[in-house]
């Protein structure tokens, strides 16, 4: 929408909500540079898993969808559409993807002498793709269907979304995880793709750390990543673990020289673990335990090697 006053032209690129009618109450908003006119602009078509069109012939894109929308828009009585780098344009039956524009600019106004470019998103489909939700986010009051009430909602409102196994996703509160895809990706859910949802995933500590907490931890060696994230560590589950795991690592710091000359010490063979159970390997370098080795017992119980724990 183009607003004219005092010989400027505005442009609104963003309202809230989307539509409405302006009053004396309205704020309003006028910081930033002026708006470009693009030269050139790149459309790319979104093929879905909805869509009946073949992908063989792009110049209809143009011709039954592009050309007639901005057409209208340019021929009208402020002459111009603005448009946002990024965003995706619904044009009858298809969606389209602003891809890219020069200048380089978030938006842009296309009139007349604009050269527009258009084709059809080359991103591959999916053969067969698997979803599946993790258990602890699914509902407990009330029944549910996991592909007609939360993946078929999902993909149909993210239809230009591309999926790689591993992907994580949340939709009303249900977190899904990609766990297999033919080709495995990145690509899209296709008309033909066949979507998999059987099965319920049970949440990991990993998965759910903030993403400085896992920086840490990876730094850490194998087997104490192994420890920390041992779920069954306590008998108060994911939530009281998780909260712990987030204590010791947003405060980890080694044991001062003290501590550790403290620390209970004995050869390998000649005093069993006790406590730690069947453990027989370092949970530092996860070598297996030979007899006659240093080994060192930390107050969690758990053993090491010596020379492990000096470092």
């Amino acid at each position: 929408m183009v607003l004219r006053s005092s010989g400027h032209d505005f442009v609104v690129v963003k309202a809230d909500p989307d539509e409405g009618v302006l009053t004396s109450e309205t704020d309003y908003y006028v910081d930033g540079s002026p708006i470009k006119r693009f030269e050139k602009i790149q459309f790319m078509g979104m093929w879905d898993y909805q869509s009946s069109h073949s992908r063989e012939d792009s110049g209809l894109l143009f011709r039954d969808y592009i050309s007639p929308y901005f057409k209208k828009a340019t021929e009208g009585e402020d002459g111009v559409s603005v448009v946002q780098v990024g965003e995706t344009i619904r044009i009858r039956d298809l969606d389209f993807l602003v891809y890219m524009a020069e200048p380089s600019e978030d938006h842009g106004i296309i009139d007349k002498d604009t050269m527009i470019f258009v084709d059809w998103d080359t991103t591959p489909a999916f053969d067969k793709i698997h979803i599946v939700p993790f258990q602890d986010t699914l509902p407990n009051a009330y029944a549910f269907d996991v592909f007609n009430d939360y993946l078929k909602p999902y993909l149909t409102r993210n239809k230009q979304m591309v999926f790689t196994v591993g992907h994580h996703f949340t939709y009303q509160g249900v977190q899904f995880k990609v766990v297999c895809g033919e080709p495995p990706g990145p690509a899209r859910v296709g008309r033909d793709t066949t979507i998999y949802c059987e099965g319920v995933l049970h949440p990991s500590l990993r998965n759910l750390l903030p993403p400085h907490l896992l920086e840490q931890l990876s730094s850490l060696p194998p087997g104490l990543q192994m420890l920390l994230l041992n779920t069954e560590a306590l008998a108060g589950g994911y939530e009281e673990r998780l909260m712990e795991v987030q204590e010791l690592l947003s405060r980890r710091r080694g044991l001062s020289n003290e501590t550790i000359s403290r620390l209970e010490r004995f050869k390998w063979g000649e005093q069993r673990p006790g406590s730690s159970g069947d453990q027989t390997q370092c949970m530092v370098c996860l070598s297996d335990f030979a007899n006659g080795e240093d080994i060192v017992r930390l107050p969690c119980s758990h053993v090491f090697h010596a020379s492990c724990i000096d470092e």
